[in-house]
């Protein structure tokens, strides 16, 4: 019998941030390894929203969060919130809507290491050291170029722009990886008897939530 587990890759999809969604008013956000949050809820199981100001929780600002859960009331992401200072009341967060990039061929990314505070001292042995914060690296795909394809220009306006953007890898299995970055380059290349292609890199800027 078979037992990989492994995921095939085909059917992926890669996807920038679209037109926002209209904010969601919160009224409330626990504490709790998921949290969950009170508000008139319009979300369903495997939106994306982007958390705003929410009083009494500033570690959330910014956060993306993969909903697991949904009533008319309330949702729940993916986000541990139980060791932030305290439980969150008014606020709001902001659905994610999507483009797709179309053709894409191949994607590689989340190659960033921990960095290394060196805590070594003259009592040392031996050379000591800790994990610093996370770098989740960067984020890169290849492209068949088709210059009337929107996500494929929005990429394009994304590294113009230098703007902070939203991703989404969606794959075969419905898990994603959400993540924040900037497109670094968008190049293309082409040959004798071959397809135009282009390459983008994207850096990561912040934690990667993959759900």
């Amino acid at each position: 019998m078979p037992t990989s587990t492994a995921i095939s890759a085909q059917g992926s999809t890669f996807s920038i941030e679209g037109t926002p969604g209209g904010a969601l008013t919160i009224t409330a956000i626990t504490k709790a390894t998921s949290a969950v949050v009170t508000a008139t809820n319009t979300l369903s199981v495997g939106d994306v929203v982007e958390f705003g100001t929410v009083t009494g929780m500033p570690e959330i600002f910014g956060l993306l969060g993969i909903v697991t859960a949904a009533t008319g009331t309330n949702f729940t992401v993916n986000i541990d919130s139980s060791g932030y200072a305290t439980a969150g009341t008014t606020g709001a967060a902001n659905p994610k809507t999507w483009t797709q990039v179309n053709n894409v061929k191949t994607y590689s990314g989340f190659d960033g290491s921990a960095s290394e505070l060196d805590k070594t001292n003259l009592s040392s042995g031996a050379m000591e050291y800790a994990a610093g914060l996370q770098d989740f690296g960067q984020f890169s795909i290849t492209v068949d170029v088709d210059d009337t394809d929107a996500g494929q220009m929005a990429m394009r306006a994304a590294k113009t722009s230098a703007a902070t953007k939203a991703f989404r890898l969606r794959l075969p299995n419905g898990k994603q990886r959400v993540f924040k970055g900037f497109v670094k380059k968008f190049s293309e290349e082409g040959g004798v008897n071959q397809i135009v292609k282009a390459s983008a890199d994207i850096r990561i800027t912040g934690v990667v939530n993959f759900g």
